[in-house]
């Protein structure tokens, strides 16, 4: 009889420590991400000529510095329209104080990087230009210029 009960305990004591058997399944889910490239102006540095009348070369505009970020891999053009192949020239006469200029860009493509890449825009003014400056023995600024804002477009 106690080896009945021996038998019976030790059976009994396999049923409780026996692993408990957890039912499983899985399944996949599918991640979309809709990305919208893009691309970012930094802050533009002025452009800035300094320039005496009829002087007896070209002027080479100072500033300019701009810094843009774009989408990773993203290809892009820039330049002064707003087309898919932008200008890459700017022809200005100052209406303030008549003086003729031409701007330009450091570079005109670009595939984006997704840091900040560094852009300049350049600028220079043909030699032996008068000007228009009233102020005696002094020097005029453009600020009452309308057409002294020039616009960088990035078309990607």
């Amino acid at each position: 009889m106690k080896k009945i009960i021996l038998v019976t305990a030790l059976a009994f004591a396999a049923i409780l420590s026996a692993p408990a058997q957890a039912a499983n399944d899985s399944s996949t889910v599918a991640v979309t991400i809709n990305l919208t490239s893009k691309c970012v102006f930094g802050a533009v540095a002025p452009v800035v000529f300094s320039y005496t009348s009829f002087q007896t070369t070209a002027a080479t505009a100072s500033g300019g510095t701009f810094n843009m970020k774009c989408t990773n891999t993203l290809p892009y053009k820039v330049g002064f329209t707003n087309a898919p192949t932008p200008a890459i020239a700017d022809a200005v006469t100052d209406d303030a104080v008549n003086l003729a200029y031409s701007l330009g860009l450091s570079a005109t493509t670009g595939t984006g990087t997704g840091v900040d890449q560094a852009y300049t825009v350049t600028g220079t003014m043909a030699l032996g230009q008068s000007g228009n400056c009233a102020a005696l023995g002094g020097a005029c600024v453009n600020t009452a210029a309308t057409n002294k804002n020039r616009t960088i477009y990035v078309v990607y």
